[in-house]
């Protein structure tokens, strides 16, 4: 058995991915609403980039949980549009779970299970 490598060689030196690291944390920081595709495109890097090497892992996912907590926080202070927050929400994995509200006994459940944390149907107990 030979001792070649297999796949593709990395396009990105180690030096190169530590720029990029440091270019990525700074974007993050001062940016109001993160957007990775947004760093990509002002730093001429393919998206694919970003998510093919595993040590930007951890900054894709503060750089989402940032984009997630701004569009929450403007959404809730009526900055934003709530249609937009949810489109963008969306994007990065948020579900839109349908709940009636005819039904204020269920919606309540819905409250309490959310606040509690439970997912009984004994939650009324627990109060």
């Amino acid at each position: 058995m030979s001792d070649r490598k297999v796949g593709r060689p990395r396009s990105l030196s180690p030096a190169k991915i530590t720029q990029i690291k440091r270019e990525f944390k700074k974007y993050i920081n001062e940016a109001d609403i993160p957007i990775i595709v947004e760093f990509a495109y002002m730093n001429n890097i393919p998206r694919t980039v970003l998510y093919d090497y595993a040590e930007f892992s951890t900054l894709k996912e503060k750089c989402l949980m940032k984009k997630e907590a701004q569009l929450e926080k403007l959404c809730l202070f009526g900055v934003i549009n709530a249609t937009m927050a949810v489109f963008s929400l969306k994007q990065i994995g948020w579900q839109n779970d349908h709940i009636d509200v005819s039904d204020s006994a269920v919606l309540f459940k819905h409250f309490v299970n959310g606040v509690l944390g439970s997912q009984d149907d004994d939650w009324g107990q627990r109060i």
